[in-house]
Formats: structure tokens, sequence, C-alpha cells
């Protein structure tokens, strides 16, 4: 227990060091790393490449262990660039019960890790007749999320506030709020963006969210979460759960169905916080488009001696 607890109060530096507020599991999620860091799981994979490599060379030419150390060498080179590329998904190296017992060992000892939010999300506040005023003022979009921790862990980022965007969670958006639609009306494109995990549920979920949120027409209605090759590519940990597959989205490739049937799903919260608001900043700030040294040298050629300054 001791080296656990040595290894949360590390996975609580790592995480608070941005000062970002985050939620239990991803707290969770980061012990996880802190016990089974990527840089781990691929130094594995190229020890055992290397020995398997150089054994069967040996085995077929034991004459020549010059060939075996050699290729034992090229697989520890080449094998680390590999497995960054492969898409596979990890296991938690601890359950959700004995993060659990970690933590409530932690807390008797330290208190509540800093920047920690509290399990219960704060119930929500039906922004219809407060601060009338404010409807006054148009929304580009509104961000509603799955998981209402995710969006209880935004709004305490104050992503709202920097985004200028509205963030509900799934139970608090169904349906959308008549003032919280009056706003998105007043924008010249409203959109309602979708955060969800990568899972059976999320992907049902964004499939109907339209008619589910009640979301008015002329709407547009835009998944920003997790898919699972996302997961795939970022090998988060993830979960694994008998789940009746059903009917799966076409828009899957093969992969994809066969790790959903397989039982499995990462949550949103397997990303890093920090990770996760660097995501969706991109995502919804438009990207200043640059121009090319082309057009830069059309416009050189239309500027006179006068027009420098302009």
């Amino acid at each position: 227990m001791a080296s656990l607890i040595a290894a949360l109060d590390q996975s609580v530096t790592q995480i608070g060091i941005s000062g970002v507020r985050y939620t239990r599991q991803q707290l969770y999620y980061e012990f996880c790393r802190t016990l089974l860091p990527f840089a781990q799981v691929v130094a594995s994979w190229s020890s055992v490449a290397a020995v398997g490599s150089a054994s069967v060379l040996a085995a077929w030419r034991p004459s020549r262990p010059l060939w075996s150390g050699i290729m034992g060498a090229g697989a520890r080179i080449a094998v680390p660039s590999l497995v960054r590329r492969l898409p596979f998904t990890l296991t938690p190296p601890v359950t959700d019960a004995l993060f659990d017992e970690v933590l409530t060992t932690y807390r008797i000892r330290y208190g509540d890790p800093p920047g920690l939010l509290p399990d219960d999300p704060a119930p929500w506040r039906a922004i219809d007749g407060r601060e009338p005023d404010l409807y006054d003022y148009g929304l580009a979009y509104a961000l509603v999320c799955q998981d209402a921790s995710i969006a209880q862990m935004l709004r305490a980022n104050f992503l709202h506030m920097e985004m200028a965007c509205a963030i509900l969670a799934r139970e608090e958006a169904t349906p959308l709020p008549d003032a919280l639609v009056a706003m998105l009306i007043r924008a010249s494109s409203p959109r309602v963006l979708l955060v969800h995990d990568a899972s059976l549920a999320g992907l049902r979920w964004i499939t109907h969210a339209a008619e589910l949120l009640d979301v008015p027409r002329g709407f547009r209605v835009t998944a920003l979460g997790l898919r699972p090759m996302h997961a795939l590519r970022r090998h988060l940990f993830a979960l694994r759960h008998a789940a009746d597959t059903g009917e799966l989205p076409a828009s899957l490739n093969l992969i994809e169905r066969l790790w959903l049937r397989a039982g499995y799903q990462a949550e949103l919260a397997a990303l890093s916080p920090v990770v996760l608001l660097r995501a969706l900043r991109r995502a919804t700030r438009p990207t200043p488009r640059r121009d090319s040294w082309w057009s830069g040298f059309h416009r050189w050629r239309a500027s006179g001696y006068m027009s420098w300054t302009a």
C-alpha cells in the first residue's frame, strides 16, 4: 500500500502541475499512467521482440552468434516506432475499487488532493429566469457532454468563459433549455457540439442526439468526442464490459467494430485534463487561414510606393 500511496502522490503532483481542476476519474487514469507508463510498455515489447528474434535465429543458425546480436539490436531499434504506430488500448493496472481504497488512505493522511473536484457534481441551476438581460446576447455554440463530471470539469476550468459558449451535461440539455435556444438562434450559424466517450453508449447517443435534445431545425449538430480509433491510436486505458453490441454505426471501420464487439470502451476521462482542454480549444476555435507565398507575391505587386504603410 505504501508504494501505491507514493504513486498516487506522484500522480497528484503530475496532474496538478498545470493548475487545472480534475475529476476523480481523471485522477484514476493519471494513477494508471504513473503505474504503467507507455514508455515501459514500449520497452517491454522491444525486449520481447529482441529476445525472440535472436532466439529464433540462434536456433536456426547456431553457428552465427553475430547475426543473432544484429537481429536483436535491430529489433530494439525498429520495434519502438512500430509499437507507437500500432492501434491498441491498454488495460488499467489497478481496479477501480483498489484506487478508491488508495485514495481514501491518501485523504486520511494528506487531505483532499489539490485541484480534485467533488465526486458529486453541483446540482444544475436552470438558466431560465436568471439574469434576463443575458438572453439578449447570442451564442455561437453549446457543448453537451455525455458525462456530467466532464461538463463539471470543463466549467470548473472556465472553458465556457474562455470560449464564450455554454457547457451542459446530457441530462441538463435534454431537451435544450428555451433560453439557450433563444441565444443560439441569435448566432449566424448555431452549433451544438457533442462530447462523448468511445463506447457503444456514446456512439448511439450522438446518432440520436438531435431528436433527444430536441435541437431546432437549422442548428448544426457535430460530434467532437472520442471515437474508438482515437482511443486506439492514443493507446488509452480502456475498460471491458459485457455489452450487447447489436447494430453498429456504419461509419466505423473493421478495427473499431472488432474492438467494440470485444466489449471495450474508453472514457473521455482517460485523456489527460490538459490534453482534453487543448483539444476542445483547437476544435472550437476557427483556425486562421495562412496566405500562401504566391498570394503574398501578388499583394506585393499591387502595393505602390505610398501604400507600404497600409
